[in-house]
């Protein structure tokens, strides 16, 4: 994003605020819904590719985003308009923090118990499976495993661990499909007025 930020900001003045504001959330929620599906079965650098199309279509959105907003204005007002923008968007961070966390580990208690009713598992790998409630760190519920229940017990744990973590991307994916959307929302230019008449 740091080395593409310059060109990003000059699609701004080449095709106007409309066309990066709604491919850039389009490239984003493709690479979310790709990591997404890759959760469980993706070797690191098919990863590592996925994330560099997530940070292509970020870098798209945000340079034109926070020029669009910054633009908005009269001059005498970016750095108000400046400070609402960065103020927005860690709010922003914040709830999408706290809400998609509290989803996701709501997903991964919900696949937890779903496997401990779904088949005839031992106790230790039951135990395992009840310590893994709640948190995302797996290898404390695994640590008391030993010989051949450790991997069934691994295997359960993982797959909802990687549930949880493709339900969160999934939102993800929706929400940057939704602010592609709203981009077509825009005027094709903004014009700036001056309150002030003159």
């Amino acid at each position: 994003m740091a080395s593409l930020s310059h060109w990003a900001g000059g699609l701004l003045d080449r095709f106007g605020a409309r066309l990066p504001l709604v491919v850039g959330p389009a490239i984003s929620a493709l690479g979310l819904g790709l990591i997404g599906w890759m959760v469980s079965r993706g070797a690191y650098w098919e990863f590592l590719v996925l994330i560099v199309i997530l940070g292509f279509g970020m870098v798209i959105s945000v340079a034109p985003l926070t020029t669009t907003v910054i633009n908005s204005v009269p001059a005498n007002q970016t750095g108000i308009a400046s400070g609402i923008n960065n103020a927005v968007a860690s709010v922003a961070n914040l709830f999408a923090v706290a809400i998609l966390g509290a989803v996701a580990l709501g997903v991964l208690n919900h696949a937890l118990d779903r496997h401990l009713q779904g088949v005839t598992l031992s106790t230790e790998v039951q135990q395992a499976i009840q310590a893994a409630h709640g948190s995302f760190v797996i290898e404390p519920a695994l640590s008391k495993i030993q010989g051949a229940d450790r991997p069934a017990a691994e295997t359960i744990i993982r797959g909802s661990l990687a549930e949880s973590i493709q339900s969160v991307l999934l939102i993800a994916a929706v929400l940057a499909i939704s602010a592609a959307a709203a981009g077509t929302l825009l005027p094709r230019s903004i014009k700036i007025t001056d309150p002030t008449g003159s």
